[in-house]
């Protein structure tokens, strides 16, 4: 099994965006000091991202460092944007919320979250 969960309430100013605190880590597969979740077991994942800014501004899902699909977030007064994406992965392969089109600057009080889970191993 592999399973996380994350979610961060720190001021970010960055293009990469971690997750420090992990409410569910099955597998230790996310490393919450880098934001990257390292695929161990090959197979069908989901993701999902939440994201609250305070300006407008994309995010994007990384997979080895390539955007795949983005998230919008307005930047209004407590504005989020969520995408989920589903990913096909091989051993080693790494996973991760940044290429920020602007740094990505969050409240102090805000609560962003990261998760993915496997759906079926090869």
């Amino acid at each position: 099994m592999s399973a996380f969960s994350a979610h961060s309430n720190n001021f970010v100013n960055t293009n990469d965006v971690t997750f420090s605190f992990i409410q569910y880590n099955e597998g230790n597969d996310y490393n919450a000091t880098t934001g990257v979740f390292t695929c161990r077991i090959p197979g069908v994942y989901w993701f999902s991202a939440t994201l609250l800014g305070s300006s407008d501004g994309v995010c994007y899902f990384l997979l080895n460092g390539s955007a795949k699909v983005y998230i919008g977030y307005p930047g209004g007064n407590y504005d989020t944007g969520t995408a989920s994406q589903v990913l096909r992965l091989r051993h080693g392969d790494r996973v991760q919320v940044g290429h920020c089109y602007k740094p990505y600057t969050l409240p102090s009080d805000s609560l962003d979250s990261f998760s993915g889970v496997l759906v079926k191993a090869d």
